[in-house]
């Protein structure tokens, strides 16, 4: 019985967690794309594209990258616009190492 509620649980605060970065992520992707005057319309790794009409009624279209160090995948960030393994220092206990350059 303990088990089935600490999985119970342990599933929920990651729906949780997930929920919530969703929407913090979507409203700082609508934030970008509302300032350059387009609205977002897809999200692709560690890119998302705005799109609409510019100042002279021609459509256009806008990728731009999520902030390096988003998690992209399974033990995966964001760096430079690209979805790469993250990369652990050699100290005790490993720790992540940012974007290597």
């Amino acid at each position: 019985m303990m088990l089935t509620l600490s999985v119970v649980l342990l599933a929920t605060f990651d729906y949780i967690h997930a929920t919530y970065c969703s929407a913090a992520l979507a409203s700082y992707m609508n934030k970008k794309c509302t300032g350059l005057s387009l609205k977002f319309v897809k999200l692709s790794d560690c890119k998302f594209t705005c799109e609409g009409k510019n100042s002279i009624d021609q459509p256009q279209i806008t990728q731009l990258n999520l902030a390096d160090g988003m998690p992209c995948g399974s033990c995966k960030q964001c760096c430079h616009g690209i979805c790469t393994p993250v990369q652990f220092s050699s100290q005790d206990p490993p720790t992540p190492i940012a974007c290597a350059e």
